[in-house]
């Protein structure tokens, strides 16, 4: 006869297992020396038992097998299994007589018909105990989700707030991703030069070491950072703050799968895409000489003189910076138009607000006109001819209340949005021609996108040059401007200033 411990918890983590292994060990040795046992040999896992394919639990079974007439010890019956299968397998070895017994703190189990059936309910509680756990942890996971909430831990860029149960940016590394995108999303840097910039820049991992291609990779697919949650092929809108944009992402994604056929730059020119050259049309390239950055001619068509001729990159820088000052206002000005127009749109939104009331009231007292003429009808107090011709003439009230409310609902509910978007769009050269100069590669391009749609050189100067709307109504107006002026033919939603 062998007598045999088994001692298992689920997780390394103490606190989340009510019975520790040493404490289930102590206990069960104790029930040993009052049954004047001592154990041949004791058996500890650490591991779940919900799924089979415990090696310790395994090792236990081939023991049992060789040796025969085993006494088994366990704290409880779900230490030994809490899946059918290994349930079944202690059971069949209680029927060949290989487990002669099954000692637990609570009872003992005999190879007798009764304790076999009460074994058998033991496991199915605990394999129900186990299904019931999944199911509700899935129901929790789908609620979280619908309420669009991030079920797992925070990725990087994120922290856990375990407070208000969401995610919210990291204030050391929530920064790096939106770079990361931007940088990418440019269509210059491969994932490599994408991995070695932001560890230049500090971006590392939890445990501090350098984030990895594959990590870099998986940052770039994750709609996450653009506040989608993805789950088994579904899509949930998340609560948390977006650390990109999905026009970025997308544009990051449709570089990774190839869309995007914008190659990888050897060196950084922030220029380069906004050039031609006047007399043949072709791009302007950048090149790196004797550590200075140089702009020339394609020549693509073979027949352009202009290749020959070198723009240096810091002439480009001043071609700019004086289209900063064409489009540039008075920023005192601009302030005070600002307020007289907001001041204006107030007074208006207000005049709108009383029209939009008095018509609601109207409409009411209509309906209940109607209310109070059906009544009449009914309680016999006037014909039916009375009663259709008032109905009538009160329908056309209605409708003509109802189509005033429509018109004003189409009126811009919130114009002072406009006004505001409008001053951005004014500021812009100015806090342009503020940092253009001090801003990195990256930073200077991110202004040229917002603000150019080519420059067209010749003989090493600026020949033409079209800005974007609405910077080019702005060139466009004149020097005595101001905001009624500049709005003329203006689309009436300006876009924000990335």
């Amino acid at each position: 006869m062998k007598y045999i411990l088994y001692c298992r918890k689920s997780t390394d983590t103490e606190d989340k297992q009510v019975q520790s292994i040493e404490s289930q060990r102590i206990e069960m040795k104790k029930m040993a020396d009052r049954d004047s046992v001592v154990f041949d040999k004791i058996f500890e896992e650490k591991m779940s038992a919900k799924s089979p394919g415990r090696p310790v639990f395994a090792e236990m079974l081939k023991y049992i097998e060789k040796n025969k007439e085993c006494i088994v010890y366990a704290w409880k019956l779900d230490r030994l299994a809490r899946n059918s299968k290994d349930g079944g397998e202690l059971q069949w070895f209680m029927d060949k007589r290989l487990i002669r017994e099954i000692r637990t703190y609570e009872k003992t189990y005999y190879t007798t018909g009764d304790d076999k059936f009460m074994m058998t309910l033991s496991f199915g509680m605990a394999t129900k105990y186990v299904d019931d756990l999944s199911m509700n942890t899935r129901r929790g996971i789908r609620t979280k989700l619908e309420k669009g909430e991030y079920p797992n831990s925070a990725p990087l860029g994120y922290l856990n707030d375990k407070i208000n149960k969401k995610i919210i940016i990291d204030p050391l590394k929530g920064r790096y991703i939106t770079e990361l995108f931007n940088f990418y999303a440019t269509g210059g840097y491969s994932i490599k030069d994408i991995t070695n910039i932001m560890y230049q820049k500090g971006f590392r991992t939890r445990s501090d070491k350098k984030v990895t291609k594959s990590v870099i990779h998986r940052i770039l697919t994750n709609r996450l950072y653009y506040g989608i949650i993805e789950k088994d092929g579904k899509f949930y809108p998340a609560i948390h703050e977006a650390l990109t944009t999905k026009e970025i992402f997308d544009r990051a994604t449709d570089i990774l799968s190839g869309k995007n056929n914008a190659r990888k730059q050897k060196h950084d020119f922030p220029h380069r895409g906004f050039m031609k050259c006047n007399v043949c049309g072709c791009a302007l390239t950048g090149t790196l000489k004797k550590g200075h950055v140089y702009y020339y001619c394609t020549n693509g068509r073979g027949q352009c003189e202009q290749h020959k001729k070198y723009i240096r990159s810091e002439k480009i820088d001043e071609i700019i910076m004086k289209i900063f000052e064409n489009i540039s206002f008075d920023e005192e000005l601009v302030e005070i138009m600002y307020l007289a127009s907001k001041e204006k749109m107030e007074h208006e939104n207000k005049e709108v607000s009383n029209v939009v009331s008095n018509a609601q009231n109207s409409l009411k007292l209509v309906i209940q006109k109607q209310e109070r003429l059906l009544d009449s009808y009914l309680s016999e107090l006037i014909s039916e001819d009375v009663y259709r011709a008032k109905m009538e003439q009160l329908r056309r009230e209605q409708v003509e209340v109802e189509l005033r409310l429509r018109n004003s609902d189409k009126k811009d509910s919130n114009p002072l949005t406009t006004l505001e978007l409008t001053k951005q769009v004014f500021l812009f050269p100015n806090l342009a021609k503020k940092e253009f100069l001090n801003k990195d590669n990256f930073g200077k391009r991110k202004i040229i996108e917002n603000l150019l749609w080519n420059l067209n050189i010749e003989n090493q100067n600026l020949a033409t040059y079209k800005l974007k709307e609405p910077f080019q109504i702005l060139a466009r107006a004149p020097q005595n401007r101001d905001f009624s002026q500049v709005l003329r033919g203006w689309d009436s939603n300006p876009r924000p200033i990335d």
